[in-house]
C-alpha cells in the first residue's frame, strides 16, 4: 500500500462535482465523473506528496496558482462529454482498480453502512455473521466454540451496540465521520488510473534493490516515487481503451526517462538528512486496513485473506449465511489449514473453490514469484496436501499475478503420480 497521492484528485473531483450541479438534470446524468475528472487531471500539473507538510504545502499550490487553471480545464472537459453522449467505451473494472479504498467503499455498501471504517471490518463481519446464524445449526463442536469466542470477544470490544447500525440501515444517519475519511473516499467513488505509478514504483524497487546498499543513507520508496512522479505528466485512464493508449504512449516516450528520474531520485535524495515527516492524512486509514485484516485472519484462521479479496469473501459468507448453509465455516477453516501447511506467512497466495461438472476445483492464485515457485516445483505436496483436507477435490488450479493462464492438476494425474 503507497503513501503518496496527488493532491489533485480530490480538488478536481470536487469542482467537476459543482460545475455538474449547475446543469440540468438530463444533462448531468450523461456526464462520467472520472471521465472528466481524468480529462482534467491529465491537462493539469501533477502535485504528489507522500507527507503531511507536503499535502499542505501542495494543497496550497493548487489554491494559489491554479486554482483558474482548474476552473478552465474542468469546464472544457464538460463540454467535451457533453458533445459525445452516445460514446460507448468499456470501463475499468477491477483489478485493474482495486485498492483499498474501493474495498472499503464495498464493504460499506455491503454491511449497509456508509461511515465503516477499516477499524470496524472486523466487528461488522463478525457481528453480521455470528449474531444472524440460526443459532448453531448445522456448526461442529469446534465451530460453535469458536462462535461463542467470538461472540466474548466482541462483546469485550463493546461491539453489540455498533452492530445495531451495522445491520440495520433504516436507523443511520449516513453521514461520513470525518473530511479525512470522505476524503479518502472520494476518488475511489469517481475512479481513474494514472498509469504512471505503478510503472514508477516497480522502477523505484527495481533500482532500490540494486543500488540501496550504495546510498549514503537509507530512502523510503514513497519518497522516491512523489519525487519521480512530480517530474513526469499526468497520464490518467478510466477505459480498458484509455489504459492501453496511455501505456502505448510510456513505451514510446517515457520509459527511459522514468529510469533516469529514478536514478536521480536515487542521488538527490541519498544525500539528503533523513528526518521525521508524518505521513499523508489519508494514510491512517491504510493502516487500519492493514491492522483490520490482520484480525480478520486471526478471527477466521486464514492467512490468505487480504484487502483484495476481502469484499468477495464477505460477500460469499454473508449470502450463505442468511440462507442458513453453514458449510462454509467449516470450508474456512480447512482453506485456513491448507494455507498454513504450503505458505509460511501472509498474503503469499489466495485459496478458493470452486464448482465444476466434475466436483470442486481449489484455485490457489500465488502473489509473488516466489511463492508460486515453491508450489509449482512440489506438485505431489500440494496434491497430498488438498487431498488431506478435501479428499474429494476434482482439480487443483495453480495461478499466477504473472501469468496469463492457469497450470492445472487434475485428479487422474495426482492418480498417475501415485499419489492416492
Amino acid at each position: 500500500m503507497s503513501s503518496f497521492k496527488n493532491v489533485l484528485e480530490e480538488i478536481v473531483v470536487l469542482e467537476v462535482q459543482a460545475q455538474i450541479n449547475l446543469l440540468n438534470a438530463s444533462a448531468r446524468d450523461r456526464i462520467n465523473i472520472a471521465e472528466v475528472a481524468a480529462f482534467s487531471l491529465n491537462r493539469l500539473p501533477v502535485l504528489y506528496a507522500n507527507t503531511h507538510r507536503g499535502w499542505v504545502q501542495q494543497r496550497l499550490r493548487a489554491k494559489h496558482e491554479f486554482q483558474h487553471q482548474i476552473l478552465a480545464v474542468v469546464r472544457q472537459g464538460l463540454l467535451g462529454v457533453m458533445r459525445q453522449p452516445l460514446r460507448q467505451l468499456v470501463s475499468l473494472f477491477p483489478p485493474d482498480l482495486d485498492n483499498p479504498a474501493c474495498v472499503l467503499m464495498r464493504l460499506q455498501k455491503l454491511f449497509r453502512n456508509p461511515a465503516l471504517r477499516w477499524q470496524q471490518v472486523p466487528l461488522a463481519f463478525q457481528m453480521a455473521l455470528s449474531s444472524e446464524a440460526p443459532d448453531f445449526v448445522g456448526l461442529s463442536i469446534s465451530d460453535r466454540f469458536r462462535v461463542r469466542d467470538v461472540k466474548a470477544y466482541l462483546q469485550r470490544k463493546g461491539s453489540y451496540q455498533h452492530h445495531q447500525c451495522v445491520t440495520n440501515n433504516s436507523g443511520h444517519s449516513g453521514k461520513l465521520p470525518s473530511p479525512v475519511l470522505e476524503s479518502y473516499l472520494l476518488f475511489a467513488s469517481n475512479p481513474a488510473i494514472n498509469v504512471l505509478e505503478d510503472l514508477t514504483l516497480k522502477e523505484v524497487k527495481s533500482q532500490l534493490a540494486n543500488m540501496g546498499a550504495l546510498l549514503p543513507r537509507q530512502v523510503g520508496i514513497d519518497d522516491l516515487c512523489a519525487y519521480v512522479l512530480n517530474r513526469l505528466p499526468a497520464m490518467y485512464a478510466t477505459t480498458k481503451q484509455g489504459l492501453l493508449w496511455q501505456l502505448q504512449k510510456v513505451e514510446q516516450a517515457l520509459l527511459s526517462q522514468i529510469k533516469s528520474l529514478v536514478n536521480q531520485a536515487l542521488l538527490a535524495l541519498g544525500n539528503t538528512p533523513s528526518r521525521f515527516a508524518e505521513p499523508i492524512p489519508c494514510i491512517m486509514f491504510e493502516r487500519e486496513c492493514s491492522q483490520a485484516i490482520s484480525e480478520v485472519r486471526q478471527l477466521f484462521h486464514r492467512d490468505d485473506i487480504s484487502w483484495r479479496n476481502i469484499a468477495a469473501l464477505a460477500e460469499f459468507a454473508l449470502y450463505h449465511q442468511l440462507r442458513g448453509l453453514t458449510f462454509w465455516q467449516h470450508q474456512w477453516r480447512l482453506l485456513g489449514q491448507v494455507y498454513s501447511e504450503l505458505f509460511t506467512s501472509p498474503e503469499e497466495a489466495e485459496l478458493s473453490l470452486s464448482p465444476s461438472p466434475d466436483g470442486e476445483v481449489l484455485i490457489v492464485r500465488t502473489l509473488s514469484k516466489q511463492a508460486f515457485g515453491r508450489v509449482a516445483d512440489n506438485p505431489k505436496l500440494l496434491a497430498s496436501t488438498t487431498l488431506r483436507f478435501f479428499p474429494a477435490i476434482s482439480e487443483i488450479s495453480l495461478s499466477a499475478c504473472f501469468l496469463n493462464f492457469p497450470i492445472n492438476y487434475s485428479r487422474q494425474e495426482m492418480l498417475a503420480d501415485g499419489i492416492f
